[in-house]
């Protein structure tokens, strides 16, 4: 009896050994952080927009790309009361876990820049901040897609896939819904 007790201990700290360490959920940036960033010395203020399915639809076909939920969260940044950008947090499933980007947006509409708040998947797949540096100043065209006017990242495919996804609706909203609404 003692043997068999010993194997299946044997067995068990094997399975242990071998069995996937779990992945924690790694907040890279908090949003404050990430907006004193993207907006220097501005006043930000946190806007929750409900979206209509109207609303949902037509972003989904400009970005060509699923939203994650109807309820999105926007920030507006302003200097001396004049609005200087805005930034939309987004968070959606790369592979199978999630990670959360905030797209800050110019006045103009252009991608002022990226930042990855969160990320799950493991660190091997998220993409160096240099791959964000160069969507800065994009617009939601036909070139704003990986292999087209976005560089690949090797061994990151759906990561760069979900975070161009998550950047071309962060436009369509700014475009749609916060430029339309006074």
């Amino acid at each position: 009896m003692a043997r068999r007790t010993q194997l299946v201990v044997g067995v068990a700290v094997g399975l242990a050994l071998w069995a996937p360490a779990p992945v924690l959920s790694e907040v890279l940036l908090t949003e404050r952080k990430a907006l004193e960033r993207a907006f220097p010395g501005a006043v930000v203020e946190k806007r929750t927009l409900y979206l209509t399915e109207v609303q949902v639809a037509a972003i989904e076909k400009t970005a060509r790309s699923r939203m994650p939920s109807a309820i999105v969260t926007v920030y507006e940044a302003r200097t001396g009361g004049a609005l200087v950008g805005r930034a939309v947090l987004d968070t959606h499933v790369v592979r199978t876990m999630p990670a959360t980007v905030l797209s800050a947006v110019a006045t103009d509409g252009t991608l002022k820049m990226a930042l990855v708040l969160q990320f799950t998947e493991p660190p091997d797949y998220l993409p160096r901040e240099g791959w964000l540096k160069t969507l800065a100043g994009r617009v939601l065209d036909d070139d704003l897609w990986p292999g087209r006017g976005v560089n690949a990242v090797t061994g990151a495919t759906l990561t760069v896939h979900a975070f161009t996804d998550a950047i071309r609706r962060a436009l369509a909203v700014d475009a749609l819904v916060l430029r339309s609404d006074p």
